[in-house]
């Protein structure tokens, strides 16, 4: 199983470490919680910000793609991929409740924590 994600700050949450915080708890729960073997991610070619966290956080790159953000305009995606074995972890944990009946819903089983 494979999970894809994405996300958008606002301009005044850039450079705090909340991007590199929550994309590192989506990738906990991912691969914890749901037994992701890998992650899948993408961004503008010139988001240097957004690149660096992925990078910090083990992703590699994938190949670049075209997309169309807003009609009428193209630009370069680089994409990214990540496997379970190259996640740089925090130093923080996550605890999960009541992700046994989500993962029932979705056809997953009993969460893997």
């Amino acid at each position: 199983m494979n999970v894809a994600t994405g996300s958008w700050l606002t301009r005044s949450a850039h450079g705090r470490g909340i991007g590199t915080e929550m994309r590192a708890a989506l990738l906990l729960f991912a691969f914890d919680v749901l037994g992701a073997e890998w992650a899948e991610s993408g961004a503008a070619s010139w988001n240097e910000a957004s690149l660096a966290v992925s990078r910090k956080l083990g992703y590699e790159p994938n190949g670049v793609t075209r997309v169309a953000p807003r009609p009428g305009e193209a630009v370069d995606e680089q994409r990214l991929r990540l496997v379970r074995a190259r996640f740089v972890r925090p130093d923080w944990t996550i605890a999960v409740r009541g992700a046994g009946l989500a993962l029932a819903q979705l056809g997953l089983g009993a969460p893997r924590m």
